[in-house]
């Protein structure tokens, strides 16, 4: 049986200020911004220490830049089709989904932030998105037993992980 994708609304940086579901993480890293960056973009990127991702796969070829994009396999059993909106190289990079195997979100839209600082690095993640009816009414619970403990496992989860690198 095919797998039935659901179409998500592209949204852009003006999501990061309006949507309904927000949420923002900073971590420092002791590892040089480099570092940093390179295990955001590797081949399997947050699946290797974030808990709510399951399997991350790029459909596009190296090297990226804008219009880049991926799917990802939620633990909770659906995939993500993510396209990169912005891409500069070693910095930030921004996606918004356009499809999805849930019809969950209506727009959705992940911000990642790599600067530079005296003791390594520091990565800013910023998730924002608005879900389609009924799950909206579920906003408070969602937010709360999924996407927060996802968010803390997938930022604060990334300095344990490049240690485990080395």
């Amino acid at each position: 049986m095919p797998t039935r994708w659901y179409p998500v609304e592209a949204a852009d940086d003006s999501l990061l200020t309006t949507a309904s579901l927000y949420l923002t993480r900073s971590v420092d890293v002791p590892h040089p911004a480099e570092e940093t960056w390179a295990a955001l973009t590797d081949d399997s990127g947050p699946a290797h220490w974030t808990k709510g991702v399951k399997r991350l796969t790029w459909t596009s070829p190296r090297p990226f830049g804008v219009g880049t994009t991926r799917e990802v396999e939620t633990a909770g059993g659906f995939v993500l089709r993510e396209r990169f909106y912005r891409w500069d190289e070693g910095h930030r990079k921004t996606f918004t989904v356009v499809a999805s195997t849930r019809n969950l979100f209506r727009h959705l839209v992940e911000d990642y932030v790599v600067e530079s600082t005296p003791d390594g690095s520091r990565l800013t993640w910023q998730w924002a998105g608005e879900l389609n009816h009924p799950w909206s009414y579920l906003k408070p619970v969602l937010k709360r037993l999924v996407l927060e403990p996802t968010a803390r496992s997938h930022i604060d989860g990334l300095p344990a992980h490049m240690a485990a690198k080395r």
